[in-house]
């Protein structure tokens, strides 16, 4: 099933993305590559996947008197459960990227839950409702001097401005995918690390925010 956070990232940045169980592969017109990245994202899968099963079943050997009391029927409904968790996982990673939870966020800025609520209303600071906590993504603070970076209010009030209350998972999908036209190849979160003059990132986000409100 495609979340609603994969589908922001189809719908945000203007080049053709093809989304597999290891990520994005761009088109690029060139069957023949396309397919030789398709058999190499296939064996790295396959080898992630025997990764994240391998961790699944040490957690699960903790619990074996619990498991044996399952059905069988009980316990292929918990294991599709807990893929449909860990698949959710990973796609809300790679559209995010890096991201702080609420307690580390307010511990940095010095601040509490209810403050960092406000700010996130204000549109002073982004945050993406998650399982018992909100995630913050890391480019929008400077976390050499603790605080949230000047240019996230922009951002965040340039979709506002063209979508109204605008899903934050939008926001955050935009600033981790590359915007070639307006950022020469680079992601916007990569950009705010890297320069300091923001206005070409405050125009791409107003040019984003355009198309998608069309």
């Amino acid at each position: 099933m495609r979340t609603d956070a994969d589908k922001s990232a189809k719908r945000v940045g203007r080049q053709r993305v093809f989304h597999g169980p290891s990520g994005a592969v761009r088109h690029r017109g060139d069957s023949g590559r396309l397919e030789s990245e398709s058999r190499a994202s296939r064996g790295e899968f396959s080898v992630m996947a025997a990764a994240v099963v391998e961790g699944v079943v040490a957690e699960l050997e903790q619990c074996q008197e619990q498991l044996a009391e399952l059905t069988e029927q009980e316990a292929n409904e918990l294991g599709h459960s807990a893929g449909e968790q860990i698949a959710a996982a990973v796609v809300w990673s790679r559209i995010v990227g890096d991201r702080l939870d609420t307690s580390e966020v307010a511990r940095m800025l010095g601040v509490t839950r209810q403050a960092l609520a406000k700010r996130q209303r204000s549109g002073s600071l982004l945050g993406l409702r998650g399982r018992a906590t909100t995630w913050f993504p890391v480019w929008q603070f400077d976390t050499r001097e603790r605080c949230v970076r000047p240019v996230t209010a922009d951002v965040i009030a340039a979709f506002r401005e063209h979508l109204g209350d605008v899903d934050p998972v939008l926001v955050a999908s935009w600033a981790t995918t590359a915007q070639d036209e307006d950022l020469g190849g680079a992601t916007p979160s990569e950009w705010i690390e890297s320069r300091p003059d923001h206005r070409r990132l405050i125009e791409s986000a107003h040019r984003a925010a355009a198309r998608l409100a069309q």
